[in-house]
C-alpha cells in the first residue's frame, strides 16, 4: 500500500540528484591565429600560440539554456550548470584591452562556437582555451 508512493518519491529524488545543477569554476584562456601578411618568426608564432587568461570578457554558454557570464580579472567564472554539453559563443561586448583577433561587429564571429564544455557530475573545475581565428568578415585577413 505504501510501497508505490515510496518508490515514486525515490524515483523523483534520484532524478533530481542526477540532473541537478552543480557549481563549477571555469578558467578561460585564449590563443590567436597570426593574420598579418609577412611570414612570422618563431617567437611571434610562439606568442600567438601561448594561452593567455581572458579577463573581464562576456561569454555566452549555450546548453539546454543560455547563460551569459563575465570572466573575472583572472579569467575565471563561477556559475551553476547542469551536467552535459555546452557550446561557447562570444558576445558583442568585449574587453578592448586584450590582444585578440575579435571583431564584435562581425556576425560570423558571433554565430561561431569557439569551444565545447562537458560538465561531468561531481567535477567542479574546468579549463577551456578559446582560439580566435582571423576575422572572417575581412577577406584579406587570412592566415
Amino acid at each position: 500500500m505504501y510501497m508505490k508512493p515510496f518508490l515514486a518519491l525515490l524515483f523523483i529524488f534520484l532524478q533530481l540528484a542526477i540532473f541537478s545543477q552543480q557549481q563549477v569554476n571555469i578558467f578561460f584562456s585564449y590563443t590567436n591565429s597570426y593574420c598579418s601578411g609577412a611570414r612570422p618568426t618563431n617567437e611571434i608564432v610562439e606568442r600567438y600560440n601561448t594561452p593567455n587568461k581572458l579577463p573581464d570578457f562576456k561569454i555566452k554558454i549555450v546548453g539546454k539554456k543560455t547563460n551569459l557570464v563575465t570572466t573575472d580579472s583572472a579569467g575565471c567564472i563561477t556559475t551553476k550548470l547542469y551536467p552535459g554539453k555546452y557550446l561557447i559563443f562570444l558576445t558583442e561586448q568585449n574587453n578592448k584591452n586584450l590582444f585578440i583577433n575579435y571583431d564584435p561587429t562581425c556576425t560570423k564571429m558571433l554565430k561561431t562556437s569557439y569551444g565545447e564544455l562537458f560538465i561531468e557530475k561531481g567535477k567542479n573545475t574546468y579549463k577551456i582555451n578559446l582560439h580566435f581565428p582571423c576575422n572572417p568578415c575581412q577577406p584579406n585577413n587570412k592566415p
